[in-house]
This record gives C-alpha cells, structure tokens and sequence, in this order.
C-alpha cells in the first residue's frame, strides 16, 4: 500500500474517534449511564464485526496469535472504560486532553520498545500536539480531580499501547478476520467490567439504546481498527500516534456543529496548531523522500 493511501486511512480512523465524544454526550443527555454506554458499544460493535467476519473463507487461527490480538484488543477495551470512567470526576475538556496525551506517550514507547530516538519532526511535532491540544479543550480554566486525572492518563496510555500493537502484529491477517480477534479480546474485558444485566434490558432499547449504541459501535470498534489495521503497518509507530491526533479536533469541530457548544478564540488557535503538528512530519517525510529521489536520479 502506497504510503499516501496508508495516511489517509489511520486519519479517518482517527477522525471516527473524534466523532464518539459527541455520542456519548448525546447519550447521557438521554439519560444513560456508563455502563449502558460502554457496554451496549462493545456489543452491538462486536455484532457488526462478527456479521462482517462470516464472510471470512476460514476465522480459525493459532492460539498465540489468537491471545496476542485478543490482548491487544482488551487494550481498546480498557482505553473505552477508562476514558468514561474519567468523565465522571472530570470535565469533558479535561477528559480530552488526558487522553490526548497519547500522542506524546506513542512517540515515547516507540522510542523504548525499538531503541531509537524519535526524529526532530517527530520530536517538534508532539510539541505542538501538546501545546495545541492545551489550547483546543481549554483545560486550563478547569480544576483537576486526581481519580479523574488518573483514570484519563491511564486512557492515554491504554489508547497508545493499542496504536503501536496493531500496527506491529500479525499483519499477515486479513483486516476483518484481525479485527474480529481485537474486538473479541475487548468485548470480553467490557463483559467483565460490566455484564449485560447492567445494559442489555428492555428498559434502555424502550428508551432509544440502540440509537447510540449502533453509531458508537460503527465508530469506534468497526472503521478505526479496520482502517488502522490496513493502513498502520505501512506507517513508523510514531506516525500512527501523531496522526491519531486527528481526534481531538474532531471531537471539538462536532460539538460545535451538533452540540452547539460555543469554543473560545483561543480554542480555534489550538485546533490551527494540532492540524500543524500532524501533517508538519507528513511533510517532511515527504520532501526528504522527494530528496532522496532527486539524488538517485542524479547519480544514475
């Protein structure tokens, strides 16, 4: 796959996340509670992908290969509950920004887990995410509640150990056969955290469940793995991360448009500054490349 499609795909991806903060808002405005959320999200999203999975000639796979995807798919699962366990103690700006913090933290594990130094591109780039995220959710002006900071920290790093994951295991799968191990890892751990008794009753679907359980299981546990397993593998880790960016700005573009929710001059700032640092990388990749090209042709 050609590097320009493989961007664009993890960025779609990036921006279905972008599109949950507004669901989920939606959703308890409704009247529902985390559990009813989360769980119902994990469900029918694992009912879609299982729906798309029968089409697969042969699901069957090793039992380690098996175990390694279904772990990294417990990673989603954790990133999903930590998150809305957050936004119990905290404000949704808050919220955001602690999870926004995997961009850095990618960039981190990534220069760990293969001992390299991440670029100076890479390097200016988490920068600006930080910087620019600050601005965006305005976090500034909201007092921090340690469990609630905890609990979206703990998203953040969740959220970056599945973004490197996929993108580095069993590549060879075919993306739906994938992602139907990784959502089945992370419907396990939901089940765990919350059983179905706590979602799947007649009272919720007589209450309209269904009209943000579907949604929030097509946005997030059917386009971004499907489209982060297609795409992440032909991308550094460290890319991933910073194109996963793409959510934040999202998150906000959606409830201005839907919400109605009003977003100071500076929060445009930051939004200005985010789409900087995820495409600043993205360019200079691309001009090196374009470098490297010209010198080839040259000595040729």
């Amino acid at each position: 796959m050609h590097r320009s499609k493989a961007t664009l795909f993890v960025l779609i991806g990036a921006i279905s996340y972008g599109v949950l903060s507004t669901i989920v808002k939606l959703a308890y405005a409704a009247g529902f509670n985390s559990a009813a959320v989360s769980g119902s999200q994990f469900f029918f999203g694992w009912l879609m992908i299982f729906g798309l999975a029968l089409f697969t000639k042969n699901l069957r796979l090793d039992l380690k290969t098996a175990g390694l995807l279904m772990l990294i798919g417990i990673s989603s699962g954790t990133t999903g509950y930590l998150y809305y366990q957050s936004l119990q103690t905290v404000s949704a700006s808050v919220a955001i920004i602690l999870l926004f913090q995997f961009t850095w933290i990618g960039v981190i594990i990534d220069a760990l887990a293969f001992r390299r130094l991440p670029s100076r591109a890479h390097f200016l780039s988490a920068i600006l995410l930080i910087g620019g995220a600050i601005l965006a959710s305005a976090a500034y002006s909201s007092p921090l509640d340690l469990r609630g900071t905890l609990f979206g920290l703990g998203a953040a790093v969740s959220f970056s150990i599945f973004l490197l994951a996929s993108g580095r295991i069993a590549n060879h799968l075919p993306v739906i056969k994938k992602s139907f191990y990784m959502m089945t890892g992370g419907l396990a751990f939901v089940m765990t955290m919350y059983p179905p008794t706590t979602f799947l009753s007649s009272a919720n679907f007589e209450n309209g469940l269904l009209l943000y359980a579907i949604p929030l299981g097509l946005f997030a546990l059917i386009l971004p793995p499907l489209l982060f397993a297609a795409g992440a593998p032909h991308l550094s880790p460290a890319s991933v991360s910073l194109l996963g960016a793409a959510e934040l700005p999202t998150a906000v573009i959606c409830s201005v448009l839907i919400l109605g929710e009003h977003l100071m001059s500076s929060q445009w700032i930051g939004i200005v500054i985010i789409l900087i640092g995820i495409f600043y990388p993205i360019y200079r990749s691309s001009k090196t490349a374009s470098v490297a090209n010209v010198q080839q042709n040259d000595l040729s």
